[in-house]
């Protein structure tokens, strides 16, 4: 079946998937209203990805990229990589389908000719941090129909599905292979120090959030500058260091102004704002509304 469940990270921004270990695929339907801010936060799995959105003008980032993906269009995301997912348009009023499925699904055994030979070149790949699938072409149509077709056995479950939908995600592998063989071809070498540092000082911002904190702080949680921390915070998100921590806390003052009949002056002080005007302001630049009025909106 396809899964709708709700989005949620641990403390390394890990997104959790509710994937059995017996078959480490699923896929899962997404209704961006009912995400906080109507966004995807920056999040990372070691699962393969496919997204297919289901209106025009989906906003797909990684720490380098942004791509626009239409309807009609998915987009292929490679293991472990930090990414975040919005609206073109702002608006929160988008759905998706996503596949999740584990390399076990391709490869069998560790070490297998198929781990080496077909999988640790799209995994090992540090330009391929995400795809987009365009039938604009044989190959790129080929390849959404067998998306399509992965779909309509998870829809319907007929006895077999799994079989049937792993001998379609193989035949969807080769494609993908031949499609990124230029760019896999020409990668360069990257080095994994700004991912490595930037879950560091996440996880100290996702510790540390409702205390007062300061940018050498956040540096140092990666052993770094804080110049090299802007830096890194740019590079890898496009955003500062403090805008982050901002981000992060009115996150968690949403959460608890729904789940929560706490008074609002003392969930802002309890994320780390230091007045309730200042809690109002930075909440309605991310959010476009007031607390009050987030509260007593309409699931």
């Amino acid at each position: 079946m396809v899964l709708k469940y709700d989005f949620s990270t641990d403390e390394d921004n890990r997104e959790a998937i509710p994937a059995s270990e017996g078959f480490p695929f699923v896929i899962k339907y997404t209704d961006f209203s009912e995400l906080i801010g109507g966004f995807a936060q920056w999040h990372w799995h070691e699962f393969f990805e496919i997204t297919i959105p289901h209106r025009d003008g989906l906003l797909f980032q990684s720490a380098d990229r942004s791509e626009i993906i239409n309807r009609g269009e998915a987009v292929f995301v490679n293991t472990s990589m930090l990414h975040t997912v919005s609206w073109e348009d702002g608006r929160s009023t988008g759905t998706t389908y996503t596949f999740f499925f584990d390399r076990s699904i391709l490869t069998g055994t560790y070490g297998s000719v198929f781990e080496e030979k077909y999988v640790a070149p799209v995994s090992g790949c540090t330009d391929l941090d995400f795809f987009v699938l365009r039938p604009d072409h044989r190959r790129g149509l080929k390849i959404m129909s067998l998306i399509g077709d992965i779909v309509e056995l998870f829809e319907n479950e007929p006895f077999g599905y799994e079989m049937g939908a792993r001998s379609l995600l193989s035949d969807f592998w080769l494609l993908l292979l031949e499609e990124t063989e230029e760019l896999r071809k020409n990668s360069r070498r990257q080095d994994p120090t700004d991912s490595l540092r930037m879950k560091q000082m996440m996880n100290f911002v996702h510790d540390h959030y409702a205390e007062k904190l300061y940018l050498d702080e956040i540096a140092k949680a990666a052993g770094i500058s804080t110049r090299e921390c802007t830096r890194c915070f740019k590079r890898q998100i496009g955003q500062s260091p403090m805008d982050y921590l901002n981000q992060y806390r009115v996150r968690m003052a949403a959460d608890a102004l729904r789940s929560t009949t706490k008074p609002i002056s003392l969930i802002g002080e309890e994320c780390g704002f230091a007045s309730d005007s200042y809690f109002g302001k930075t909440f309605r630049e991310y959010m476009n509304c007031t607390p009050r009025d987030y509260r007593h909106r309409d699931p």
